[in-house]
């Protein structure tokens, strides 16, 4: 069975333009699967793999001159980090190679270790669902010819099959999805539990997050929608004013507008007072904020993909942020007694150059739309510059009030809690004893004169 691709013109400009500057190189084919066909958003082209010796060393970079010399491991981790940026939805498809090198006929080995490495690593962390099809695209783009051919490899039967691929003149119509996910919950350590490792308590709590999404109910634009309808159909609606047609019109004002979504959650029931039980606890976390989500999904694509597409931009934005931020400890912060406020990096979103696409960066507190671009041009293979657009929904949050709230617990569970009065009650008791020690001096004075006359 022959599998179709397609992408925009820009996109085959970009392979040429490798092939001007590289004699071979690899890089990451990333969009997403409608309608069983692979359409690609971006190519992102691997970055030179250079090994801590050769950094200590200070040595130059060394650009590949086969495809021998491919490094599989930092393809791989490679397209663990780019699936980071991605918005719910796309994935890594496969990859493409720049290559004078008959790889394709017969099917090279060392594609084959590629391409099952990155499944592989993608496949360990469950909530960046990188994996998706086990058909991988691969693209060979010819140097000297100038001509591409595609073939798919199937990483769990090995199969190889052709891929028809077409670079289009006019862009894909991808539809834009807007989502704001709040959290605000607490969970409860038990005491053979609260001294465990942080990162232990985080992949709990992201497992009931998951389970609460999974469980939830997801409408857009208010409506909730069937799973089969295309979403191309949200536009087809409106209807003339009764008295003129029947028939649906499409306003063109709803192309470009965003679809709204809403995350409905099933509520938990109150228990009755017999049906309670008390708990002895070593500890709590309190997980609290949002994820501005923005997606970008292909008109031919249905409801039940844009319902999958939302649940793994949540999970995949979570984890990637639980991610770095543990990584970022240098010593556990979760133990006995200790009461602390942990704030994880925040997503920024930034439109691709050539479509509107937004892929997301992640910034820890203090770092701003300099510290993206870097990201940018080494793992998307993106010139930043000043035309980039950096969308920060998400803000910076102010912590300050939390510490307060975290000392107060910690303060009102002590046992040799003293309770303290609020500022104007003690301003208020000052002045009366003020007043009152000045009206003793008064009447003092003139007794002391009366007595003395």
């Amino acid at each position: 069975m022959v599998r179709h691709a397609e992408g925009d013109e820009y996109l085959l400009k970009y392979l040429s333009n490798i092939a001007n500057d590289y004699k071979c190189a690899v890089g990451l084919a990333l969009g997403q699967i409608s309608l069983q066909r692979y359409n690609i958003i971006h190519f992102a082209k691997t970055p030179p793999f250079q090994s801590e010796q050769d950094k200590n060393e200070e040595k130059p970079l060394k650009n590949l001159k086969s495809i021998a010399e491919v490094n599989d491991s930092w393809v791989a981790d490679h397209a663990r980090q780019t699936t980071r940026m991605l918005p719910g939805g796309m994935q890594v498809l496969g990859i493409f190679v720049v290559s004078d090198e008959d790889i394709l006929n017969p099917f090279n080995s060392k594609i084959k270790s590629i391409l099952n490495l990155i499944n592989k690593t993608l496949l360990a962390q469950n909530y960046l669902y990188g994996t998706g099809d086990n058909e991988k695209l691969v693209l060979h783009f010819s140097p000297k010819s100038q001509r591409y051919l595609a073939k798919t490899y199937d990483v769990v039967t090995t199969n190889v099959q052709p891929a028809d691929f077409k670079f289009l003149q006019k862009n894909n119509k991808l539809f834009n999805l807007q989502c704001t996910y709040q959290i605000d919950h607490v969970y409860y350590l038990k005491h053979d539990e609260a001294n465990g490792p942080l990162k232990k308590h985080i992949k709990v709590i992201l497992d009931d997050i998951n389970r609460n999404l999974e469980s939830g109910i997801i409408v857009f634009d208010n409506e909730l929608k069937d799973p089969d309808e295309k979403l191309e159909n949200l536009n087809k609606k409106k209807k003339v004013p009764r008295g003129s047609s029947n028939k649906t019109v499409q306003d063109p004002n709803e192309t470009t507008k965003a679809i709204t979504v809403s995350i409905f959650e099933k509520c938990v029931a109150s228990k009755s007072s017999d049906e309670l039980r008390y708990s002895n606890i070593g500890g709590q976390i309190r997980i609290i904020g949002e994820v501005v989500c923005k997606l970008w999904l292909h008109s031919k694509g249905t409801f039940g993909e844009a319902v999958q597409a939302v649940k793994e931009d949540i999970m995949r934005s979570l984890t990637t942020r639980m991610e770095m931020h543990w990584d970022s400890l240098t010593e556990e912060e979760l133990g006995e007694d200790i009461t602390s406020v942990h704030e994880p990096p925040r997503r920024v979103l930034i439109a691709l150059p050539e479509n509107n696409v937004t892929v997301s960066d992640y910034l820890f507190p203090g770092e701003g739309p300099e510290d993206a671009k870097a990201s940018l041009e080494e793992l998307l293979d993106i010139k930043a510059d000043n035309h980039l657009v950096f969308l920060d929904l998400e803000g910076q949050a102010d912590i300050t009030q939390y510490y307060r709230d975290t000392t107060q617990a910690k303060t009102d569970d002590s046992e040799d809690f003293l309770p303290t009065l609020r500022s104007d009650s003690n301003k208020l008791l000052y002045i009366l004893g003020l007043g009152f020690a000045i009206f003793v001096l008064v009447i003092s004075i003139i007794v002391h004169f009366y007595t003395k006359a």
